[in-house]
């Protein structure tokens, strides 16, 4: 490039004013490849020049007035190609003149850019251009865009490009010369207006892996339209891995990929990408950290000792951290067995750090003796794995299982045996004392026993249920005296005495004495058993059902339930039942996993729980079972308590079959999911879920529900009962013996797609991954429509607590009453009271000091399961225990502090429940109305949808009940003033549950009865006394009646399933 002075040839001197003029005159001159040409500008002031490329621009010369400047390009090329402008220094654009130069090159069709971001193309409603310039202006060029590889209709101008508006994506130009087709650079159209900010995030689908694998590292950048990436990582100058650019355009974010195939141990290092903002020249950097190993390992790190203790009943963690890749198949295991097969008391969690390291725990949630034992932790990948043991002790209080003395009265010597368990085993010391009267209150009196001593053999040993045996044999007694068995570990101190009679002689009549004395006492032992065993708690229904209310109100009279008919339709044949694993065992009976054949259409084989006595069962039990099968066909189906599907009670043992729910009582359920509560972020929606969190389409899930003890869910303390005997069972054909439990939809709630039931979704699911807040009060809701409907039947439950509340597929909560499978006489949360065991700590005042129980003192009881449900399990009035101090706290008013997840409302709730007058508590109703008003709008919708759906299904608890309602049979006992009810029937017809079983409670004659009649009538009368109404544990109720209601009133609400307090404010039945 170069210029020259003007030559004669050259054109005439400009007019004055003029713009500048340039040679040759054209707007545009196509110059062959590889040749030269030349542009001569002239002006009157001085000159300069815009060119495609930079180059030097020549100097101007100034003749005979005029300033001229010369162009010569040699050897012109492609990149010459583009307009060519000269204008004057003054910067006046309007002074100025250009050609446009094209030199046609086939190998290269498109003008290489030598400008930055050229190819970033901002979006404009009025028009944009991508920039593509071919050096050939003959040339055919087509706009595609690269994500659909489809052309793009659009104006082109070879001088300026495409022309036209775009959406928002890549873009290339393609031309095709000599045949051959050749591909612009890439164009991004951008379809957002940037932020002010910028903003990048950096990820990797994995930052561990192994050799061979494919690293992928996304690069998301958002907040401007025009960016520009950097990457650094450890490969970048020995191979070239590929990068791609793709826009999400609905989240208006850029991102770029980096993508390293078969990784190699170079490859790891730290990725950086860097993303610069074109208008701001903003930078931000990013990076992270890639593992890339040789091969698999697995490491286990525990974080306790080889030896570990835990006290009983007390909670304890075992952690254990595991580095490993690729990610491991953790198992516990208990002396060599899974430990999902050896105890449900036992939880096991796992925890992901990172993709290296991992974290599980072991949680004893109620530490008990069996649980010592050697446990071990194995973690696998495919060919290796890794596992530690320790041991565990759980230390158990000392305790004397037995003392007795050996060859009473011998002359060859006497001994004493003292038998202590506990853990660690006890030590056994001895004590003797020789003065007998002084011994038991004298403490002075005992010293420890010489076994040095000539004569005396002290022998200890450990027998094979791991208990202690300790002798002590006195080889000759000169004179009686008493022995002293102490025995202590680490966790009590215990002791027992045996006296031992001096082996000398005796004269006749201290014989004869001694024969006496025992006579006496043999006779006084008789009587005391016979006392005792009268006195030998009895299984008995906790439900009790008001049969009528004395005229002046103050007496309930409880229905006798052996009054209540039996439908035979409820019979249910025997070899149609086929018997399974004992689920749970109490002091009275059972409760049996079965399979029912034809017990239903729809499903002819069916999973359910079986009730029964023991075989040694005495003829009251047996008629207490056949109460509760009376009460239960007397109540009818509802959603929410344990239904009755049929009986067996001829020709053998009397069997309930009930309903069998998966997930067993609420206390275990949420003991388990306490480590997973969320409270304040509930999880994700889950998809295709119904109302109730069951998959429509997974029938694999379907059960009935009642009692369950299987891996999720089981009964707390429940003991396996002894081998029983039972009834055989015919055996089925082998065609319909093992057919598939098939499944129905009975209580599987239907499932909603519309976007306002979406909270609904959320709040109840079958995932037992979390346990939110709105699960905590869906259960507080469905008990209380459970606890509606049992009040608007006149049954008073008794015994409402969360051990008393199962919970089955979808979330569905039954109300049941499980004194029949619980061992109640070792269970803690039930106090003995003479030859009846209570739940105290649930009781309401009146119940536990005047033997009340009402509709109302279920209220109580329900406030202090709303505590038990938001402390997720805990046990009410932690740390005290019932006695003397505990009765006089509830008799001053004291109440529980707010559990640590219930809110204002709830625990306001509870406050209500706990009002120490009955008449001032709210109703189940209300209670159910005011939980509904805390959870989304549409769940009290869906859950009526739903129970209203089980009505009308055929479930057998239904259409048993329906075959039963249509028998004029059915209706039971016949009262003095039936006539009067059906008078009242007729007008509430459409005020009853559609789940009343057709059986109706009327109460009593509005005349007054006599003193003789009421005296007979009144044969459950309270007791005044606070300690004879604690020792019975009678059933009677005394109750005031409110001012100005009469007990027609009473008649009246209670017949249309109505709380009365809904209208009178001072009600109380």
């Amino acid at each position: 490039l170069y210029f020259s002075r003007q030559h004669a040839s050259e054109p005439a001197l400009l007019q004055s004013g003029l713009p500048p003029l340039i040679w040759p005159r054209k707007e545009e001159m196509v110059v062959s490849l590889h040749s030269s040409f030349r542009i001569t500008c002239r002006g009157q002031e001085e000159l300069s020049w815009s060119t495609p490329i930079h180059i030097d621009e020549p100097m101007s010369k100034d003749k005979k007035g005029l300033y001229v400047s010369t162009l010569t390009i040699d050897n012109a090329s492609a990149i010459h190609t583009g307009e060519y402008t000269c204008s004057y220094n003054n910067g006046n654009q309007t002074d100025e003149a250009y050609i446009y130069i094209y030199v046609p090159d086939p190998d290269a069709p498109f003008v290489p850019s030598l400008f930055p971001f050229i190819n970033h193309v901002l979006t404009n409603h009025d028009g944009m251009e991508v920039p593509c310039l071919v050096s050939d202006p003959s040339a055919n060029v087509t706009l595609i865009l690269v994500e659909t590889q489809q052309p793009v209709p659009a104006h082109y101008d070879s001088k300026r490009g495409f022309l036209g508006l775009f959406t928002a994506g890549t873009y290339v130009c393609r031309a095709i010369v000599n045949g051959e087709e050749h591909e612009s650079e890439e164009y991004i159209v951008h379809g957002w207006v940037g932020s002010s900010e910028l903003h990048i995030d950096l990820k990797a689908e994995k930052k561990a892996l192994l050799v061979g694998q494919t690293i992928t590292v996304n690069c998301v950048a958002k907040g401007s339209e025009m960016l520009e990436d950097h990457w650094k990582y450890p490969g970048k100058l020995v191979r070239q891995f590929m990068k791609t650019v793709k826009e999400n355009k609905r989240d208006q974010e850029i991102h770029y990929t980096l993508t390293v195939p078969n990784a190699t141990t170079k490859d790891s290092g730290i990725y950086t990408c860097s993303i610069t903002d074109i208008m701001s020249i903003e930078s931000q950097t990013k990076e992270l950290v890639i593992a890339v190993y040789e091969k698999e390992f697995v490491s286990v790190f525990p974080a306790f000792a080889p030896v570990e203790t835990a006290k009983l009943d007390e909670v304890r963690d075992f952690r254990v951290d595991i580095v490993a890749l690729p990610a491991p198949k953790i198992t516990w295991l208990k002396d060599g067995v899974v430990l999902g097969d050896v105890s449900a008391e036992i939880a096991t969690s796992l925890r992901t750090i990172n993709e290296t390291r991992y974290q599980s725990t072991l949680t004893l949630i109620r530490a008990k003796g069996e649980d010592s034992g050697n446990y071990t932790v194995r973690a696998e990948i495919a060919n290796q794995s890794a596992s530690h043991s320790f041991s565990l002790q759980v230390k158990v209080p000392a305790v004397i299982v037995d003392m007795m003395d050996l060859h009473h009265g011998s002359a060859a010597g006497q001994a004493a045996v003292c038998i202590a368990g506990g853990s660690p085993v006890p030590e056994v010391e001895w004590y003797i004392c020789n003065n007998i009267k002084h011994c038991a209150n004298d403490s002075s009196q005992w010293s420890p026993l010489q076994t040095n001593t000539t004569g005396i053999t002290v022998d200890s040993h450990i027998d094979q249920d791991n208990q202690l045996e300790s002798q002590v044999i006195f080889g000759h007694l000169d004179n009686t005296l008493a022995v002293r068995c102490v025995a202590r570990n680490d966790m009590a101190v215990v002791s027992r005495e045996v006296k031992l009679v001096s082996n000398g002689p005796h004269s006749k009549l201290t014989v004869a004495a001694a024969v006496l004395v025992l006579l006496v006492v043999v006779i006084i032992s008789l009587i005391v058993l016979v006392i005792v065993w009268k006195q030998k708690p009895r299984y008995e229904i906790r439900w009790r059902v008001i049969e009528s209310v004395s005229p002046d109100g103050h007496e309930y009279i409880y229905v006798d339930p052996m009054q209540l008919p039996y439908d035979s339709r409820w019979e249910f044949q025997r070899d149609g039942l086929v018997l399974g694993r004992i689920l749970g065992s109490g002091a009275f009976g059972k409760v049996v996993e079965g399979t029912a054949y034809g017990l239903s259409r729809s499903q002819p084989v069916m999973k359910v729980a079986v009730k029964m006595l023991k075989p040694t069962a005495r003829s009251s039990e047996k008629q207490a079972l056949m109460s509760e099968l009376k009460i239960m066909t007397h109540l009818g189906p509802h959603l929410n308590i344990v239904n009755l599907l049929g009986a067996c009670t001829k020709s053998g043992p009397i069997y309930i079959i009930t309903e069998y729910c998966f997930y067993g009582d609420l206390v275990n359920y949420l003991h388990k999911n306490r480590d997973n509560f969320l409270s304040r972020h509930p999880e994700k929606a889950k998809k295709d879920l119904d109302i109730f969190g069951i998959n429509p389409a997974d029938e694999s899930s379907r059960s009935y529900v009642i009692l369950s003890f299987e891996e999720k869910g089981d009964y707390m303390d429940m003991k396996q009962a002894d081998t029983m005997q039972y009834v055989p069972m015919l055996e089925r054909n082998e065609a319909s013996k093992y057919l598939s439990l098939q499944r129905h939809d009975y209580d599987h709630p239907p499932s909603h797609t519309h976007t306002n039931e979406s909270e609904v979704e959320k709040l109840l699911s079958d995932d037992s991954e979390g346990l939110t807040t709105m699960d905590l009060l869906s259960f507080s809701f469905q008990v209380a429509r459970g606890m509606e409907f049992l009040a608007c039947k006149n049954c008073v439950h008794r015994d409402l607590a969360a051990r008393n509340v199962l919970l089955s597929q979808g979330k569905i909560v039954k109300i049941c009453d499980f004194g029949l499978a619980r061992d109640i006489m070792h269970d803690n949360n039930y106090v003995s009271k003479g030859s009846t065991f209570l739940p105290v700590k649930w009781m309401a005042p009146e119940s536990i000091f005047d033997n009340l129980y009402t509709t109302l003192s279920d209220v109580w009881s329900y406030g202090i399961l709303l505590w038990e449900i938001f402390s997720l399990g805990g046990t009410p009035y932690p740390g005290m225990v019932v006695d003397s101090s505990f009765y006089n706290k509830i008799k001053s008013g004291y109440r529980m502090a707010k559990p640590e997840h219930a809110s204002s409302n709830i625990y306001e709730l509870m406050g209500k429940c706990w009002n120490n007058e009955p008449e001032k508590r709210p109703s189940f109703h209300s209670l159910s109305e005011s939980v509904a008003n805390l959870l989304p709008s549409g769940y009290k919708r869906s859950y009526e949808r739903v129970n209203s759906n089980f009505l009308k299904s055929d479930h057998p608890a239904v259409t048993r009940v329906q075959c039963v309602e249509s028998d004029d049979s059915y209706l039971g006992v016949a009262y003095k003033n039936q006539g009067k009810m059906r008078e009242r029937e007729s007008g509430f017809d459409e005020q009853r549950l559609s789940s009343d079983s057709g059986y109706i409670i009327p109460l009593p004659d509005l005349d007054p009865l006599s003193d003789e009649e009421y005296t007979k009538r009144n044969r459950h009368s309270s007791q005044t006394s606070e300690e004879s109404a604690i020792e019975t544990g009678s059933s009677s109720s005394t109750l005031p009646k409110r001012e100005g209601e009469t007990l027609e009133d009473i008649t009246l609400l209670d017949e249309m399933c109505l709380d009365s307090g809904d209208l009178v404010e001072d009600s109380f039945l």
